[in-house]
């Protein structure tokens, strides 16, 4: 028995959906391209998520109810697969205590939606659905881009050279953005069976209701031009403001180029009133994720910079103050997946304890945020490197708590973070007190992300600075 063809109106709604869908892929690809996964941190990224989320829902239901009428039902499964692991881990994404799952099953969840898009390519090309020339050669497409990001995400964690990283997600970006030929295959596909039924079929369709595609485009309308603004912001040139210009001409300006040619932008400041006959603390100063450059300046106005670089912290609490800068598209953990400057940073302070009176029995390192997570991996890679610690706002890994127990830790963070899920400090401290250690724990029960101006008034330099190694 052959069933009715879908109405005229049926394909008018799809191929709405995906042309919209083309063009919020077309905006997230090119600010992926621009900004990389900095653009997790805008403050329009979660709204503008839920968009795409509501297009990608809309859009592959109807493709779903297309590949059903049509008996394409293995393509219809394997869609439904690949969209449910997609959207999960959207959902991991967009919910804050969902993100430490996220993050410790980061490979397992990037892979799975590699496969089942590679899986639902090849139903597009092998199954009946594939006698259809667009469809075929959107499956062919859909393989190929996924097999290439597979490789390319697998020889990432393979690889310990920061240039190499760089390169590979870089090009993984690039890979991303001709992604985008999948969808317009498929728009196609629909545009041309709109078009044959447009001859074949006269008869009135059924009334689609207009106020979901008015939601969708007013969306697009409003949420792709904020992210795209906020996008363009972050990605313009950096313009020091005259204070950064004043705090720069107190510190020293460096580079540490490795022997393979990767480098690292350092400021250092030295004491007041230095003596070099006198051995002083180190502190190691890890920016946020709003400092990442090669500028060598964003890291000064970036908590806790300013804060140690004020005359009373400076008078009370005499050290040399190390603040490294990360470049885009890297930071000092390797969370999410991101290229970690880690090992550029240690070869740095290795080479500052040869060269300048360092107290190695007192090298502290404290960071807010992105540079909260650095303190945490820092003390988890070389323990035997740091007296102390202060992570603000950040998280690690449980299973390196053992490695932590005799590392004096003075951890902090908001209840309510939207961005750092405030699980990740509290698995961190009860994994190391169930090692055996004895963590200090501070966390805000009203506070958000934004928690710096209460952690300063804590007396931190105070309790680190009694913090020395034996």
């Amino acid at each position: 028995m052959t069933s009715k063809p879908l109405s005229k109106e049926f394909y008018s709604f799809i191929i709405f959906f995906l042309s919209i869908l083309v063009i919020v892929s077309v905006i997230q690809s090119v600010a992926l391209l621009v900004i990389g996964s900095a653009m997790m941190g805008l403050e329009s990224f979660n709204s503008w998520v839920w968009l795409v989320l509501g297009v990608f829902v809309v859009t592959n239901g109807a493709v779903v109810r297309y590949l059903l009428h049509q008996r394409y039902g293995l393509a219809a499964i394997a869609c439904v697969v690949s969209c449910v692991t997609v959207l999960f881990q959207y959902l991991l994404i967009l919910n804050r205590e969902l993100r430490v799952f996220y993050q410790e099953h980061y490979h397992a969840v990037t892979l799975t939606i590699f496969g089942t898009a590679v899986l639902w390519g090849l139903t597009l090309i092998f199954t009946k659905a594939g006698e259809n020339r667009w469809l075929r050669i959107s499956g062919i497409l859909m393989v190929l881009f996924s097999l290439l990001l597979t490789t390319i995400f697998l020889l990432y964690f393979q690889t310990g050279e920061g240039s190499t990283k760089l390169l590979l997600d870089k090009t993984s970006r690039w890979v991303s953005f001709f992604e985008l030929t999948v969808p317009l295959c498929i728009l196609i596909h629909f545009y041309r069976e709109n078009e044959r039924l447009a001859v074949t079929d006269n008869r009135p369709a059924p009334t689609i209701p207009a106020l979901v595609k008015l939601t969708a485009f007013v969306g697009l309308l409003f949420l792709g031009f904020n992210f795209s603004v906020e996008a363009l912001r972050y990605s313009m040139p950096y313009k020091p403001s005259a204070t950064d210009i004043r705090r720069s001409k107190a510190m020293e300006s460096y580079h540490f180029v490795d022997k393979s040619g990767d480098s690292l932008p350092y400021r250092l400041l030295k004491p007041l009133d230095y003596d070099s006959t006198k051995q002083y603390p180190l502190i190691v100063c890890l920016h946020h994720g709003g400092a990442h450059g090669n500028d060598n300046m964003q890291q000064l106005s970036a908590d806790p910079a300013p804060f140690l670089m004020e005359l009373p912290t400076r008078t009370k609490y005499p050290a040399f103050i190390f603040m490294p800068q990360s470049p885009r598209n890297m930071g000092f953990s390797g969370a999410y997946g991101n290229a970690s400057v880690d090992s550029l940073v240690f070869r740095t302070i290795r080479q500052l304890q040869g060269q300048l009176p360092i107290d190695r029995k007192r090298i502290y390192v404290l960071g807010v945020s992105g540079g909260g997570y650095g303190s945490w991996h820092f003390i988890s890679a070389h323990p035997e490197m740091f007296a102390a610690a202060i992570p603000i706002c950040g998280g690690g890994e449980p299973k390196y708590a053992p490695k932590l127990v005799n590392v004096p830790i003075w951890a902090f963070h908001g209840a309510r973070d939207k961005l750092a899920p405030v699980a990740h400090s509290r698995d961190m401290i009860a994994a190391i007190r169930k090692a055996g250690g004895n963590p200090k724990y501070t966390e805000y029960e009203f506070a958000g992300h934004g928690i710096w101006e209460n952690v300063r008034k804590e007396g931190i330099m105070e309790w680190m600075f009694a913090q020395h190694k034996e």
